[in-house]
């Protein structure tokens, strides 16, 4: 190989590792912000038992959103076969 060549390898096997840093770098990070999210999650759900526990008004609330998304669940698709079948 010429000196050029090897001139024109080495700037394209940087190029490279540059690459190859920079989405390693970008792995990372997105996996840490999920491992945060993760670690959110559970205090979420922490907080909201202990928020049911407290306040009644809240577990009235909440129970009543469960049984809106059941109905809702077991509604649309029926409302939506009627709409395009019939």
């Amino acid at each position: 190989m010429s000196n050029v060549e090897d001139r024109l390898s080495s700037l394209d096997h940087q190029r490279l590792e540059a690459r190859y840093e920079a989405a390693k770098a970008r792995i990372l990070r997105n996996r840490r912000i999920e491992n945060g999210q993760a670690g959110a999650m559970v205090f979420a759900a922490l907080a909201y038992g202990d928020a049911l526990e407290e306040n009644a008004l809240f577990a009235k609330a909440s129970h009543w959103a469960k049984l809106v998304c059941i109905a809702a669940a077991f509604v649309i698709p029926n409302l939506l076969v009627i709409r395009v079948l019939l």
